[in-house]
């Protein structure tokens, strides 16, 4: 863990209370602290990251799903296939090219703040002619947290292949090429970068062809240096969509006054 940071978000943990709201984006309400998570060096929240993957899934249509970390996370630690199968029914998993999962290492969903590293999941059903696959980008040497994935992939496996029961365990987790993070609390940030990686390639064309995947979009477009100019990035996309918000306000109070005079 890196100085002066604190645990990852848990992918439980809603607003605080008492924090002045500073953003409404989608389903999504960033707070003040958030922005100061941001300007670093902290660790990223899940608040965050689901800004991030709501911003990052306009325009991307059906068949590439970004899921915010609450969900994933609620789907590792249900008690049974039966209650998976409830929550999960409605995302159409099986039906998607792509799906991305943040994955988050707390084990104790009743610690708000109990987490310590952030992964990415990703449903692969683009590159294999004999079925889906799942791939795991993680940014610690080692691949410390791959066992928490392989829990997420377990519960959703059942789900897969459905139609034909003798390949129901034939849905594989593999290793990603995945840059390595130089600190200890970078972590939230390589998987939003590498989601933008996987979002680029596929909105450039490569996702519809088969046998082709998005590591080496990964290997090109992630790294320490693009990473560190990311936290900037998001900063100055949120103070945009602050700014647009204040803006679009005005002009509609502007037309109401208008009207009544």
């Amino acid at each position: 863990m890196g100085m002066g940071s604190r645990p990852a978000s848990t992918s439980t943990g809603g607003e605080k209370k008492g924090e002045e709201r500073v953003l409404s984006h989608g389903d999504v309400v960033l707070i003040r602290s958030d922005l100061a998570i941001l300007r670093g060096p902290r660790f990223i929240n899940d608040r965050i990251i689901a800004f991030y993957f709501a911003h990052l899934s306009a325009g991307l249509g059906d068949d590439l799903l970004l899921l915010p970390p609450s969900i994933p996370y609620l789907l590792s630690n249900l008690p049974d296939p039966a209650s998976v199968a409830a929550i999960a029914e409605p995302l159409r998993l099986a039906s998607r090219r792509l799906v991305l999962l943040p994955v988050n290492d707390n084990p104790d969903a009743s610690v708000p703040e109990g987490g310590s590293h952030w992964t990415l999941l990703v449903l692969d059903n683009t590159t294999s002619p004999s079925g889906p696959r799942f791939v795991h980008h993680d940014s610690i040497r080692g691949a410390p947290k791959l066992p928490v994935a392989s829990h997420l992939a377990d519960a959703l496996r059942p789900l897969l292949l459905q139609s034909d029961s003798r390949r129901r365990g034939a849905v594989p987790v593999v290793e990603g090429p995945t840059p390595r993070q130089p600190n200890g609390y970078d972590c939230g940030v390589y998987v939003m970068a590498i989601a933008r990686a996987i979002c680029g390639w596929w909105k450039s064309g490569h996702g519809g062809h088969r046998g082709e995947d998005w590591f080496e979009a990964v290997r090109t477009e992630v790294d320490a240096d693009s990473v560190k100019a990311m936290r900037g990035e998001l900063l100055q996309l949120i103070t945009t969509l602050i700014q647009d918000k204040a803006n679009a306000s005005s002009t509609s109070e502007g037309n109401k006054t208008s009207n009544t005079d």
